[in-house]
């Protein structure tokens, strides 16, 4: 069980890497991270051993809401209703902390499949259920459906639920 103040430095290092991936993007240093959350780099390879794997916590800690909606849709008895619940409300991000996990997954290779990992991890079990279900066209995939809620969260707030709802309208089987 870590100490408080191996978890109050953790919440530190990941608040100040927060801030300067927002501020400087991927270029963002270690050096820098441990400075914003003042402590040395020392401290901050203790939690990290390596950037990735900073991002890698980043990454998971932006997913968190969305795993809670994907464990929600998993209840539903309807696939179709499981699949909705997730395509209208798994990006619960803010628009600053969605360009972040955009951000996150573009570090380096492994931190690009950690944000596809989660993104997966959210969307596959309602996708595949849905589809076995006969209920989501057949020719759409994990993928399509990731991208397709990229366009509808691109859109201007005023405009996201109607995006959502036609998009969720077209991926209906027929």
């Amino acid at each position: 069980m870590p100490r408080k103040d191996q978890i109050r430095n953790r919440r530190r290092l990941l608040q100040a890497a927060r801030e300067a991936f927002a501020e400087n993007g991927p270029e963002a240093s270690i050096e820098e991270i441990a400075r914003r959350a003042g402590m040395g780099a020392t401290t901050f390879y203790r939690h990290f051993p390596t950037k990735d794997d900073l991002v890698d916590a980043l990454l998971d800690e932006l997913g968190e809401g969305a795993r809670q909606v994907a464990a929600r849709a998993q209840e539903q008895a309807d696939p179709w209703a499981a699949f909705s619940l997730m395509f209208t409300e798994a990006c619960v991000l803010d628009d600053g902390d969605l360009a972040l996990f955009d951000l996150l997954g573009q570090v380096s290779p492994p931190s690009a499949a950690r944000a596809q990992a989660i993104t997966a991890e959210v969307i596959a079990p309602v996708v595949e259920r849905a589809r076995a279900a006969g209920r989501l066209r057949g020719d759409v995939d994990v993928a399509d459906v990731a991208a397709f809620m990229r366009m509808a969260d691109s859109a201007p707030p005023r405009h996201r639920r109607k995006a959502l709802e036609i998009l969720l309208y077209g991926l209906a089987a027929p």
